[in-house]
C-alpha cells in the first residue's frame, strides 16, 4: 500500500499492500462482515482511507468514524445518509428498515466502512449484522461491513442476530525490516528535515527498539527535527500583545480620569448641598439679630430726609455714567415690562436673584449643540454663559466625536444636548451634558424624569463650574 505523511511522497508497502488486496477481494464476491484488527498505531485508519480512494468498482461507499460521545441516532443518521442520499431519513428506524423502504427492489451494492469500531454504538452492531444478513439473501443487494478496530474488542458471539454472520478476520502485522528501512528513508527523514548523517543512523539505531508500526517509526523523528522559525507567527503573537496592552492601558487611563472626575464632582455637590442647607439657619438667625437695629435706623433716615433740603449738585445725571468697570448687564424679567407698559408702578414687581439667573439660563437654550449630517456643533460658548453656581446633568463621556454623533442619534437628543469638549491626560473627550439647572435636587429629579434607556446610561449631576473648568483645558 502507498503511504503519505505531510505531504511527503508515496511510500509503497508490500504488506499493507497485501491487506487492501484481500479486503477488495471480500468486498467483490458476497456480502460479508470484515473484522480488520491492529495495535494502536498499525495503520488502521491509513488503511480504511486508502480503500475508499482506490476501490472504484462499489458503487456506494459509506464510511463513518466513531466517537465515544456519538448517540445511536447520531451514527445511524451519518451511515444513512451516504447510503440513502437521495432519500430522507430521519436515522430513528434501523438500518435495515431504511433501506427496505428505499430499496426494495432496486439494485444496492454498498460497503460501509467503520473506523474505531469497537466505540459503536448498543445495537449499531446487530444492525449491520442483520444487513449483511438480508443482503446475502436479496439477489439485488450486495453490502459488505468492514470493521477497524483492536484486537479482540469486537466480539462476534455477543451478537444477538440470529444466525449470526460469518466474521472475515484481517490482521494488521508490522512491517518488516526492509520495509521499516524504506519506510524510515523515504518518510520519516525528509519530513523531519534531517541532513546529517549522525542524526539519520540515530534514527535507525533507535527503529531497531520499537516495533515496525508506521506510529511508532514516525514518532523515532520527533526529538531530531530541525527547528523551523515561523517569524510571521511570532510577529502577529507580539504585535497581538502590544495591541492588547495598549488597549488595557488606554482603558485604565480612561477609567481613572472618570473616577477622579466623578470624585472631585462629588465633593463640590457636598460641599454646596452642605451650604444649602445651612444658609436659611444663618439667614434666619442674622434676621433676628438685626430686626431691631434696622428699625431704628429706618426711623432716623426718615426723620432726617423730611427736616434736611436735598443736596444741591452741578453734576447732571446720565444714564451710564458708571464707569465700564461698575457697569452689569441686567435682565428685566417679562412681569415687570408688562407693568411698566400699562403705567403701573414697578415697585411690587420684584426680581429675585433666581429669576435673573434663570432669565439668563433661558437665553442660552437655543445654542444646544445640532446635528448636521455627521457633523456636531459644539456649545461651548453657551456653557460658559451659564452662572457658574448651576448644575447639569452629564449623559455621557466619549473619546472620539462620531461616538458622540452616535449617542445622540441613538436616543433622539439633536438639539436638546449641550456637548463641549475637553482634555484629559493629553486625551480629547467630548462631554454630553443635558440641560441645566439652580440645584442638586431639580438636577436629580431631572434625571428621573429621562426614558428608562437614558437612566441605564447613570447620568449624574455636575456643577457648571467644574464644566466651566473642563472647557478651559482645551484653551
Amino acid at each position: 500500500m502507498s503511504m503519505t505523511h505531510d505531504g511527503a511522497h508515496m511510500v509503497q508497502l508490500e504488506s499493507q499492500t497485501d491487506i487492501l488486496d484481500g479486503l477488495q477481494m471480500f468486498t467483490r464476491l458476497d456480502s460479508n462482515v470484515i473484522y480488520v484488527e491492529g495495535e494502536k498505531g498499525s495503520g488502521k485508519s491509513w488503511l480504511a482511507q486508502r480503500f475508499l480512494n482506490t476501490d472504484k468498482k462499489i458503487q456506494t461507499l459509506s464510511f463513518l468514524i466513531c466517537l465515544s460521545t456519538q448517540t445511536a441516532e447520531q451514527q445511524r443518521s451519518v451511515l444513512l445518509g451516504q447510503l440513502l442520499s437521495d432519500s430522507f431519513c430521519t436515522g430513528e428506524e434501523t438500518l435495515l428498515e431504511s433501506l427496505s423502504v428505499f430499496r426494495k427492489d432496486q439494485e444496492c451494492k454498498a460497503t460501509i466502512i467503520v473506523d474505531d469500531a469497537n466505540l459503536l454504538a448498543e445495537h449499531l452492531l446487530d444492525e449491520l449484522a442483520q444487513l449483511v444478513l438480508a443482503a446475502q439473501q436479496n439477489p439485488l443487494w450486495q453490502i459488505s461491513v468492514i470493521l477497524f478496530a483492536k484486537p479482540n474488542e469486537i466480539d462476534e458471539s455477543s451478537l444477538n442476530t440470529d444466525p449470526k454472520p460469518e466474521f472475515k478476520h484481517i490482521t494488521i502485522l508490522p512491517l518488516t525490516d526492509s520495509e521499516a528501512t524504506d519506510f524510515i528513508e523515504q518518510l520519516v527523514i525528509p519530513v523531519s528535515h534531517i541532513d546529517s548523517d549522525k542524526k539519520k543512523q540515530a534514527i535507525h539505531r533507535a527503529a531497531q527498539s520499537v516495533v515496525n508500526y508506521p506510529a511508532n517509526l514516525l514518532a523515532l523523528s520527533d526529538s531530531h527535527k530541525k527547528p523551523v522559525v515561523c517569524w510571521v507567527k511570532r510577529s502577529l503573537i507580539a504585535l497581538i500583545i502590544i495591541l492588547l496592552a495598549l488597549g488595557g492601558w488606554s482603558w485604565w487611563t480612561s477609567y481613572q480620569a472618570r473616577v477622579q472626575d466623578q470624585q472631585t464632582e462629588t465633593d463640590i455637590i457636598g460641599q454646596d448641598e452642605a451650604k444649602q442647607d445651612t444658609l436659611p439657619n444663618q439667614v434666619s438667625s442674622a434676621s433676628d439679630t438685626t430686626s431691631g437695629t434696622q428699625s431704628t435706623l429706618d426711623a432716623d433716615q426718615t426723620q432726617e430726609d423730611d427736616t434736611l433740603p436735598q443736596a444741591v449738585t452741578d453734576k447732571t445725571l446720565t444714564v451710564g455714567d458708571e464707569s465700564d468697570s461698575e457697569q452689569k448687564r441686567v435682565v428685566v424679567p417679562s412681569k415687570v415690562v408688562d407693568a411698566l407698559l400699562d403705567g403701573d408702578s414697578p415697585k411690587d414687581a420684584k426680581v429675585s436673584n433666581d429669576e435673573v439667573i434663570s432669565a439668563q439660563a433661558s437665553s442660552v437654550q437655543k445654542t444646544n449643540s445640532s446635528l448636521k449630517g455627521d457633523q456636531l456643533t459644539l456649545a461651548d460658548e453657551a456653557l460658559l454663559a451659564l452662572p457658574a453656581e448651576r448644575y447639569t446633568l452629564q449623559l455621557a463621556a466619549v473619546t472620539k466625536q462620531d461616538e458622540a454623533v452616535s449617542f445622540i442619534k441613538m436616543y433622539g437628543l439633536d438639539g436638546q444636548v449641550r456637548v463641549y469638549r475637553t482634555l484629559r491626560n493629553q486625551q480629547p473627550w467630548y462631554i454630553v451634558t443635558y440641560q441645566d439647572f439652580a440645584s442638586i435636587k431639580e438636577t436629580r429629579e431631572a434625571a428621573q424624569e429621562l426614558s428608562l434607556a437614558l437612566q441605564k446610561e447613570q447620568p449624574w449631576p455636575k456643577s457648571i463650574a467644574q464644566v466651566h473648568q473642563e472647557i478651559e483645558r482645551v484653551k
